[in-house]
């Protein structure tokens, strides 16, 4: 190796698989110097001696915070991954492309996971999978989670689990058995009991609710039918589950049959129809010898239990009230959690935890024998102030 001199002082060139390469000393002595380090350098993966001052540093750092051989292979991983890995949007198009083709179409759940990631990849845009640390993820997510419930941070931290996992299945994160995502704290749903409407609640509903959804209300508030079972949504999973049909009530015997291909169950119930229920279905145009669906759209989806929460509730529509209050006003009445399950469609164990708020049994009464509106001019509120009225009267 010939040390030559330079404009600069003194030079020697060594020949690597990117070509020539130059290294400049002020004096010649030190120039030697380095040529003969450079020289038994040769082969070895890094020449450490040409390495620059700040190239010296960075990998003075590295190994200040590698500890373990665990910790070697976890830079070498990291480093493999980021240089297979993929920005976040393509990611997630491809991850969503490959759970529909296996699913044959694009469940509800699958637009569900679609809409978090989208999100989530646009928080992110441009950056790749492998370069989101723990605390991008975690501040990200903190963020999402204000104002919102429970299970919302429990279903947004299950798709992104999700995620992650099928990302380190094709290497694009680092092969950690836990992957950030499951980091993220665990939660548990809120315990308490559900929702319970009051009859005022109940009558301003029925005030209110549009004329195509007065049988939904009707049918969830005195006969406990799930709010889909009455009204699904098209893009529902089960796609072979329709709504309830003018067919389905039995006016002879007084009973709504729910067949299979409607109950959540896949099993028949039969509910029986009281006599609040028989007038305000055909307060909502249902009467005998109709046919075809009670109710034609899902108000959900429509925007009109939106409506009815800021209009009623001051606040976003509970899930389920209208079912929950038949639930716990039904048990106020019978005492009997069996009947009720079957009545429901559901179980005895499911009544415990979610519907067995104890009312008591004069409240029952109240509940199912709400007056119903005489003539297309009264509303259900004067309908329950003439009651009331009736009553002190007599």
């Amino acid at each position: 190796m010939t040390v030559s001199r330079h404009a600069k002082g003194w030079r020697f060139g060594v020949k690597g698989s990117d070509g020539w390469r130059y290294v400049t000393r002020k004096l010649k002595k030190d120039a030697r110097e380095a040529a003969e380090a450079a020289l038994e350098e040769v082969g070895a993966s890094v020449q450490w001696s040409l390495l620059p001052q700040v190239e010296r540093d960075f990998v003075g750092q590295v190994l200040d915070l590698v500890r373990t051989e665990a910790d070697r292979r976890a830079v070498v991983d990291f480093l493999k991954a980021r240089g297979r890995s993929l920005p976040l949007g393509p990611a997630v198009e491809r991850f969503i492309a490959a759970k529909v083709m296996r699913a044959g179409e694009k469940t509800p759940y699958l637009h569900d996971l679609e809409s978090r990631l989208s999100k989530f990849a646009a928080a992110f845009e441009g950056r790749l999978i492998a370069e989101i640390a723990f605390e991008d993820l975690s501040a990200w997510v903190d963020g999402r989670r204000v104002g919102k419930s429970v299970k919302t941070y429990i279903d947004l931290r299950a798709c992104l689990i999700e995620f992650f996992r099928g990302a380190r299945v094709e290497g694009l994160t680092d092969g950690s058995i836990v992957t950030i995502a499951e980091r993220l704290p665990s939660a548990k749903r809120e315990k308490g009991e559900r929702r319970v409407a009051t009859v005022g609640e109940l009558v301003a509903v029925l005030d209110s609710v549009a004329d195509e959804w007065r049988a939904w209300v009707v049918l969830g508030a005195w006969a406990g039918l799930r709010p889909e079972e009455v009204a699904p949504k098209p893009t529902r999973k089960k796609r072979d589950k329709r709504g309830l049909r003018c067919e389905d009530i039995d006016w002879a015997f007084k009973v709504i049959r729910v067949p299979a291909e409607v109950s959540k169950i896949d099993r028949p119930r039969v509910v029986p129809m009281g006599k609040t229920l028989i007038k305000a279905l055909a307060w909502a145009g249902i009467e005998e010898g109709m046919t075809g669906p009670v109710v034609l759209r899902n108000p959900t989806e429509n925007k009109e239990t939106a409506r009815l929460g800021k209009l009623v509730f001051a606040a976003h529509w509970p899930k389920d009230i209208l079912r929950h209050s038949f639930g716990s006003f039904r048990n106020a009445i019978l005492r009997n959690l069996p009947q009720v399950a079957e009545e429901m469609g559901t179980s005895v164990a499911m009544l415990h935890k979610h519907y067995h708020n104890p009312k008591a049994e004069a409240e029952g009464v109240e509940w199912f024998g709400v007056p119903v509106p005489i003539g297309s001019d009264e509303t259900w509120v004067e309908a329950l102030n003439r009651c009331e009225d009736e009553k002190k009267e007599a």
